[in-house]
């Protein structure tokens, strides 16, 4: 039986978390990965540690966090670890825990379950069997009840409003690299099936190239019934159109109780990381902890107060933890990438 015949959804990420769950940065010496695509080519390990642990000390201000570690990388991760952070022995490939792990779920008695997707390097790295192997882990650690699905899917392209509502990007899920032999509607009527949802809005692009438009860099719901989503006011921007076009389909969307979404527009960073690369910086990339935020700068004085201030206003009771999220930007993704919540159950 699927998840949702067993009245298991996917809860709202707002909702209260039991542990927030990482993946420490291995640097395989097998990995095909960074510098094959242009974007991801200029990412620093050391750097990126640090960064990791950063992120990790403040999430441990609102939650644990359970920190999945090779084995031959846990004397670095001692090094550079807040001792908050639980260290977990695990063989795996890469540090991106949001694409890799299990996506938790609550049954109606709020009972743990929990998806074990296909991860296949998001279509074009490898090695990624140990990856594949994560959520499989992430599950049997946490006692879950197992789901498996062969479809191939990360979870920074999807994200739930925990009412029934989904929102993702076509350049992603529709893309030939993950699931070549289903159609849009097949891809749909898994979702429905394994997330517990009803209603799917599509977008049609996402920003970055390494993980094919992932929709955590250009939208997530904040509450029920309103997004916040990445804006670009300077029509002479290469994303202008893609972004506006996604704030349309938003700004005309309904979620799964028929309520037109209020959409937040949360101005992207025109600054450009990377030399001759125009993927631009996101804000939209932040993880809900359970009584904080945690979200990226990229040193643009300007732009990062203003994500802030926005940030705070639908959140108003949560505090704003920033982290410089230039050096995690350089692997191809940010603060929401790195992690994956798991949500508050009844034991067994």
């Amino acid at each position: 039986m699927t998840p949702k015949e067993k009245n298991y959804h996917m809860p709202a990420e707002w909702e209260l978390h039991e542990c927030c769950w990482m993946q420490w940065p291995y640097e395989n010496p097998n990995f095909n990965g960074y510098g094959a695509i242009p974007t991801w080519s200029h990412f620093d390990f050391e750097k990126g540690r640090i960064a990791w642990a950063n992120v990790a000390k403040a999430i441990s201000q609102f939650e644990k966090v359970k920190m999945i570690v090779h084995p031959e990388s846990i004397s670095n991760a001692i090094k550079l670890l807040d001792t908050k952070t639980e260290i977990v022995d695990f063989k795996i490939d890469d540090g991106w825990a949001r694409d890799s792990g299990a996506i938790f779920l609550l049954n109606d008695k709020k009972m743990l379950g929990g998806i074990d997707w296909e991860f296949n390097g998001w279509g074009k790295f490898s090695p990624h069997d140990s990856d594949n192997k994560v959520a499989e882990f992430m599950i049997n650690n946490t006692s879950a009840k197992y789901f498996k699905n062969n479809m191939v899917l990360e979870g920074g392209s999807i994200h739930v409003d925990g009412e029934g509502t989904l929102i993702t990007t076509e350049q992603c899920l529709l893309n030939k690299n993950r699931n070549p032999n289903l159609s849009k509607d097949e891809i749909e009527k898994n979702l429905k099936q394994y997330l517990g949802v009803n209603h799917i809005i599509w977008l049609k692009h996402g920003t970055d190239e390494g993980t094919d438009g992932h929709v955590d860099n250009v939208a997530c719901f904040v509450k029920p019934g309103t997004v916040m989503a990445l804006s670009c006011s300077d029509k002479s921007d290469s994303f202008y159109e893609k972004i506006n076009e996604n704030l349309e389909i938003l700004k005309t969307s309904t979620d799964s109780k028929g309520r037109s979404l209020k959409v937040i527009e949360l101005e992207m960073s025109y600054k450009r990381l990377i030399p001759d690369d125009d993927e631009p910086c996101s804000y939209i990339n932040f993880y809900i902890a359970n009584n904080g935020i945690v979200m990226p700068s990229f040193e643009d004085e300007k732009a990062d107060y203003n994500a802030k201030s926005v940030v705070q206003s639908a959140f108003p009771d949560k505090k704003i933890i920033t982290i410089n999220g230039i050096d995690i930007s350089m692997g191809g993704g940010n603060v929401h990438c790195i992690t994956q919540q798991q949500p508050i159950s009844k034991r067994k």
